[in-house]
């Protein structure tokens, strides 16, 4: 049973390490929870040690088995200051939580891992817990931002073939993709390309894609996580651009296809999610994405190719094992 929880945490993207006496630690920064577990027979004298290099984490719940049961009046024999644990009867099959606590949480989780259901974030519960894709929102601030700045210098909304003399102005005065500029130096435009975009439809385009993908993402990953995949993505697919392109390129559609492959790394890796089909939709969408691509004038499918591949690494290379 013990194995069989702890894979299951694996498959709900909590990261799992081992500690003394075969006690494991599993903590989930998107919800900011920690869960220590280990057997009745090897409590150790205090929690501390183990807890003390998770700054981030502000809330820890001990879940201690009992193999044999325990009688609930031995509980206050062991007392760990600001810990709640959870001590598990496997024989009579009740759940004491010491010290008393109403909370409905670690009962359901410990149903549904017991029984090899993974926990999925999103899932309705009586106490939800709310999670906010803050950096998403920022993200989709900072594009719209930068847009607004560049209309107001003269870009274009709807740009066209007599409007293209100032558009390009604009684009490389902001920093777009320009190979000889970069050549020259300004290897900064890598960077600030993926925040800029050509007229309202090809912002409208990103942003959507951003607000529609970003938070799941953002709680699937980790705040951090998908910040280093979204700024690694769009550089992967500007160096993809400036490698294998000519033209002049922007917008922040090789950090998007970025997260993509992120997502699809994650959801592949736990057999429950796959199976849901969020990973084959996920592959339909990148499939039809890049044929739309090939077909469509004007679109950099190296940035696209370049920001999927990245993304996709930096998942795998982000995922620690256990």
């Amino acid at each position: 049973m013990f194995e069989q929880i702890i894979n299951s945490l694996s498959q709900s993207g909590w990261k799992l390490v081992d500690l003394e006496g075969k006690w494991v630690s599993a903590t989930h920064e998107s919800l900011n929870r920690g869960l220590i577990l280990g057997n009745l027979s090897e409590l150790p004298t205090e929690f501390t040690e183990w807890i003390r290099p998770y700054n981030d984490i502000s809330k820890w719940d001990v879940l201690v088995f009992c193999p044999e049961g325990i009688d609930s009046s031995h509980l206050k024999q062991r007392r760990f200051p600001d810990i709640q644990l959870w001590y598990w009867d496997m024989l009579r099959g009740n759940l004491f939580p010491f010290p008393p606590t109403n909370d409905p949480l670690i009962p359901r989780w410990l149903k549904q891992l017991a029984s090899g259901k993974p926990i999925f974030l999103g899932e309705k519960s009586p106490q939800k817990i709310s999670f906010q894709p803050y950096l998403t929102y920022t993200l989709i601030g900072l594009n719209l931002i930068y847009f607004l700045i560049m209309v107001y210098a003269g870009l274009h909304l709807f740009p066209n073939a007599s409007t293209e003399t100032i558009d390009q102005g604009v684009l490389i005065q902001f920093g777009a993709k320009v190979n000889t500029l970069i050549q020259a130096g300004g290897v900064w435009r890598l960077f600030t390309s993926t925040f800029i975009h050509i007229g309202i439809i090809h912002l409208i385009f990103n942003l959507y894609a951003l607000w529609a993908l970003g938070p799941l993402t953002e709680e699937s990953l980790g705040h951090r996580k998908f910040l280093l995949i979204y700024i690694l993505s769009g550089l992967g697919g500007s160096i993809a651009s400036f490698v294998f392109s000519t033209a002049l390129s922007a917008g922040a559609s090789g950090a998007i296809f970025g997260l993509l492959g992120a997502l699809l790394y994650y959801s592949y890796k736990r057999p429950a999610l796959w199976k849901s089909g969020l990973g084959m939709n996920l592959v339909v969408v990148i499939l039809v994405n890049l044929g739309f691509g090939l077909v469509q004038p004007g679109i950099d499918n190296f940035a696209h190719l370049g920001g999927l591949i990245t993304g996709t690494v930096s998942c795998v290379l982000l995922s620690k094992k256990r």
